[in-house]
């Protein structure tokens, strides 16, 4: 008979702990690729809100109007052609355009006309406006701190917890058939005086205290959570101001206010772009800086008050947001305005 050869113990047994070792090593490969890709869907879902509302708003801001049309310069004794518009344009500072003591309202806000045609079918004669999809609404984007109480279904109650703090994007949008803009043009009521350069057609809307729970009527709602900063900076084309922050350095623009500069007509006329930078964190984050009602402190006050220091400012903020290990995403883009028709002259 021939010698049958087979494997011997000491090399079985060094087969098993290869084959382990393997084992072990593919073991946690797998789990350290399923937490990779764990974590980033996650960021994908916490960020996906902040995209879809980042799109919305840019796409509703293009769309922004102000009518413009020649009329004489004074009624009673003309002298020239001026262009005149009913409707207005505002971007700037939140705490300046809201006029909000308590300052819930972070970095910028911007606020405007466009034919959505938007209609509030609980309100009287409603069924009249139906159908007209060109009528005017007010429209508007700010960012508020505050709790998810009015945004929480009455019917939960005390089953869904404590109130959450958070910044909020929210959308304002005043209805068709409550349009008020017209209110506040002619000669007898042009402007409240009392209000800087004549705010008032969406600051009575805005229905002070912003607080939610405050102020359960006012025309706006939510867009996203955790949105920490808007900024809207106004631009000319590159061909015309290569800087950038000629149109507007100080980040406000009103569309009832002419510029110094003879060069940049800008009364009664809209900005041609808006560069538009949101900044979101995830809910993570958020939820372990929430102290209740006292706002978290990104360093928001000091910064994206100057146009010129804008890219400065961006990385000023995501450098308090990465020293305190906040998950954040920006979102940035040159929203082009298709009916600002740009012009330096001012009469004809």
């Amino acid at each position: 008979m021939g010698r049958v050869s087979g494997f011997s113990l000491v090399e079985i047994l060094v087969s098993v702990a290869v084959l382990s070792l393997i084992m072990m090593i593919l073991m946690a490969v797998s789990v350290q690729i399923g937490g990779i890709w764990q974590k980033t869907t996650g960021k994908i879902e916490q960020f996906r809100g902040a995209r879809a509302a980042f799109e919305s708003m840019t796409r509703r801001l293009s769309q922004a109007t102000l009518n413009t049309y020649w009329d004489y310069d004074n009624p009673t004794t003309p002298t020239k052609y001026i262009r005149q518009s009913e409707l207005r344009f505002i971007c700037g500072r939140a705490a300046t355009l809201i006029g909000n003591s308590t300052n819930l309202q972070p970095t910028h806000a911007v606020f405007f006309q466009a034919p959505f045609g938007f209609v509030d079918e609980s309100l009287a004669n409603a069924d009249k406006a139906v159908g007209l999809g060109n009528l005017l609404n007010t429209w508007g984007y700010f960012i508020e701190f505050g709790n998810d109480d009015a945004e929480r279904p009455s019917i939960l109650g005390s089953l869904v917890g404590s109130s959450r703090y958070r910044y909020r994007l929210h959308e304002f949008t005043q209805p068709a058939n409550a349009f008020t803009m017209y209110q506040y043009t002619g000669t007898t009521r042009d402007y409240d005086s009392n209000k800087p350069n004549g705010m008032d057609w969406f600051r009575q809307s805005m229905n002070l205290p912003l607080l939610p729970a405050a102020a359960p009527n006012r025309p706006s709602h939510v867009l996203a959570d955790n949105i920490i900063a808007l900024i809207l900076l106004p631009k000319l084309s590159t061909q015309d101001d290569p800087s950038g922050n000629r149109l507007s350095p100080d980040y406000l623009y009103d569309s009832t206010v002419g510029k110094d500069d003879p060069s940049i007509n800008s009364k009664n006329q809209l900005p041609p772009i808006i560069q538009v930078t949101l900044v979101a964190i995830d809910e993570t984050s958020a939820k372990r800086m929430e102290k209740g009602s006292a706002m978290p402190d990104f360093g928001l006050d000091s910064l994206f008050a100057s146009a010129a220091n804008y890219a400065q400012d961006l990385d000023t903020l995501q450098k308090n947001l990465t020293d305190r290990h906040v998950a954040f995403r920006v979102f940035t883009t040159n929203v082009t305005i298709s009916g600002a028709k740009w012009s330096t002259d001012q009469v004809q």
